[in-house]
């Protein structure tokens, strides 16, 4: 097993940390899609779009702290 798949996988850095971060970013947007398909149903075509612009800021909000963590160990 090469080098970086190991310490992706738990071994010195910050394996756990990642995991973490893209468990809460999961569990907020499955969240967030059960609101927003509710909101769909309403017919609330405002709250359905700020729900999906949610769901895009919960992404990049992962994707940057994957970045982070993968520059800082």
């Amino acid at each position: 097993m090469r080098k970086d798949t190991e310490k992706s996988f738990g071994g010195k850095g910050f394996g756990g940390l990642a995991a973490i971060l893209l468990l809460l970013g999961g569990v907020f947007t499955i969240v967030l899609f059960y609101f927003m398909f509710q909101f769909a149903e309403q017919g609330n075509l405002l709250m359905v779009i700020i729900t999906a612009l949610l769901i895009g800021v919960i992404s990049l909000i992962v994707a940057k702290g994957l970045v982070y963590i993968s520059r800082h160990r």
